[in-house]
């Protein structure tokens, strides 16, 4: 939870002016808008907030600061009844109204279900329009449970499209709450604590760029080590109490529910650590702690690390950390075949194919007597093709059909570098 003084009572600034930065809380649907508002209880009144949906009744309930009703053509203001499409083609039709509200947002937190509905249909599309206006999207989605074969199903082309648009999507399965809760938790108490899991990775990040701190993190940093498309992504936290509380709070955090999920990323190549603590937290731990955290969620070079200190955590310790792949840099080379020239280094000699006699019989008769006119065309290697074309329609192939240390799938000239004159 945010430090009661970073907003004080009767202070009605918001994101925009603390520090020119512009930061946007979007519940999409019916489960984004159960999020929203139950952030409003976790002093989170220093971000703007809008809700989106087509149901007029569940927007009119909600605390948002800013609501977008759409698609009253195809709905006259009630629910889709599951259908996501008919969510996607309505919010197509009127994006105009929602580039509006996105006009001058740096940061977007973006919650919504994607079992399909409002969610499901709109989610990538607002997802889209942010990257689209420059804004940087950190997306939080729960997912159907797996028993809801068809829900889950539309849930899981949903992630896949969102993950195209979105800096870091983290998907929150109803199947981990019953791990969160443990055996004897209420259906109540188990939602609410998947809400607590939103408001401590927004938290974390809101943390990193409004607040100072022991090492901090400013946004344009964020932004750059965020800056690709998300693949999979790791999203975790550890809490220790007491002296020992930094190392309590690591166990808790290798063992935190969110990170043994089907759908968790186990590497990173990009890593968010964030520690708050009180004022005894040492330097050389946080720097042993920081790098046994790099370590085990195998992060590349970016990492993103920043410490503060609230005097009022005393002995306390907190930990989150948030992770994604990138989907939009680094794209690995093809699988392409050797040039010419590396396939004659690393090959064994083309066996010697001894010719018929019969057919040489034949053609010493038709010869007899007769003198040779010209010499057989000499046959040359070639180094000119590019090594994208060598492999030709099995260039998409995830590995090579290799035989004796060639590839069968170039062309036998390719391989042998064999010149054809025509």
């Amino acid at each position: 939870m945010l430090q009661q003084n970073f907003l004080e009572p009767g202070n009605n600034l918001n994101s925009q002016d603390k520090l020119g930065l512009r930061s946007l809380i979007i519940g999409v649907g019916g489960a984004g808008i159960s999020l929203v508002d139950g952030l409003r209880f976790d002093n989170f009144d220093f971000l703007e907030s809008l809700v989106i949906d087509v149901d007029v009744r569940t927007l009119s309930d909600s605390l948002a600061g800013e609501k977008l009703s759409f698609g009253r053509r195809h709905t006259r203001g009630m629910g889709t009844g599951g259908d996501m499409n008919l969510a996607r083609r309505a919010i197509e039709e009127e994006k105009d109204k929602l580039r509006e509200k996105l006009d001058g947002v740096d940061l977007v937190f973006l919650l919504a279900g994607l079992g399909g509905g409002t969610g499901g249909g709109v989610t990538s599309v607002v997802a889209r329009l942010a990257r689209e206006r420059g804004a940087l999207v950190f997306a939080f989605v729960p997912l159907p449970f797996s028993w809801e074969k068809s829900r889950h199903a539309q849930a899981e082309e949903c992630l896949e499209d969102l993950r195209k648009h979105a800096n870091a999507v983290v998907p929150l399965p109803n199947d981990s709450l019953l791990q969160m809760g443990g055996p004897d938790a209420t259906a109540l108490e188990c939602f609410a604590e998947a809400g607590r899991n939103v408001s401590k990775g927004i938290s974390a990040i809101c943390k990193l760029i409004y607040q100072k701190g022991m090492i901090d993190v400013d946004f344009a940093h964020l932004r750059k080590a965020f800056s690709g498309r998300s693949g999979r992504t790791l999203f975790g936290y550890g809490k220790g109490i007491g002296k020992d509380g930094l190392r309590e709070a690591m166990r808790e955090l290798l063992v935190c529910p969110m990170l043994h999920l089907p759908e968790v990323s186990k590497a990173a190549d990009i890593l968010l650590i964030f520690i708050n603590g009180g004022p005894n937290l040492g330097m050389s731990a946080l720097n042993s702690a920081s790098q046994e955290i790099r370590e085990a969620f195998k992060a590349g070079e970016q990492v993103v690390f920043g410490a503060h200190v609230d005097e009022n955590m005393g002995d306390d310790v907190q930990i989150t950390v948030l992770g994604a792949t990138n989907l939009g840099a680094n794209k690995p080379k093809a699988d392409v075949a050797p040039p010419a020239k590396e396939v004659y280094s690393v090959t064994s000699k083309p066996k010697e194919h001894h010719p018929s006699r019969l057919s040489s019989a034949k053609k010493a008769t038709k010869s007899k007597g007769k003198r040779k006119t010209s010499m057989p065309l000499e046959q040359n290697t070639f180094s000119f093709m590019d090594d994208k074309n060598q492999r030709g329609i099995f260039e998409d192939l995830p590995s090579r059909n290799l035989y004796e240390g060639e590839d069968l799938d170039v062309p036998t000239y390719l391989r042998r570098g064999v010149q054809i004159t025509l």
